[in-house]
């Protein structure tokens, strides 16, 4: 079944498919309403309360209420898109490397906890709870660090491959 959908996301046609999907989720969260994208507290590194606090304050109530539904819909397709690309990307570039798929997944599943915290922590944004805030943001950081190594192993295969050619 692994093997399926690998060959799947590595088909050229899936990858284009993917990459557009990726880019008008993307475009979606920068043009939400209520000052949303410039807001996203998953875009930060690391952020502590006051930071939380001032992110939710800033996009209002409304705000907050749009931002909770995009973080479970929205945010929850995005990590899909890019780890399915990812994975179609690294099946081709690393025939044989298995292991390599774990760094896709491992961001995916970090960004899908970070979600979950981020909507709890919007309900319960006038009391925000120091641990709570700093569990979220060290999930948001793993995110991040596993991204960039994706983006590392990504770029590394395509020059492998370019060198090989």
């Amino acid at each position: 079944m692994i093997k399926n959908y690998l060959n799947f996301v590595s088909k050229k046609k899936s990858q284009i498919v993917l990459f557009i999907l990726f880019n008008l989720c993307g475009l979606f969260f920068i043009l939400s309403p209520h000052n949303i994208f410039w807001n996203m507290i998953d875009l930060y590194f690391s952020y502590s309360s006051t930071e939380v606090f001032k992110s939710f304050y800033q996009m209002g109530e409304e705000g907050r209420y749009f931002y909770f539904y995009s973080t479970l819909i929205l945010d929850t397709i995005y990590p899909i898109l890019y780890t399915s690309l990812i994975l179609g990307a690294y099946a081709n570039l690393f025939k044989n490397q298995n292991y390599i798929l774990l760094i896709p997944v491992l961001a995916f599943i970090l960004d899908i906890l970070e979600n979950i915290n981020i909507s709890y922590m919007n309900l319960n944004y006038l009391m925000l709870n120091e641990t709570q805030v700093m569990v979220a943001s060290n999930i948001t950081s793993l995110k991040w660090i596993a991204i960039s190594i994706m983006i590392f192993l990504l770029i590394y295969g395509l020059f492998k491959k370019k060198i090989n050619a």
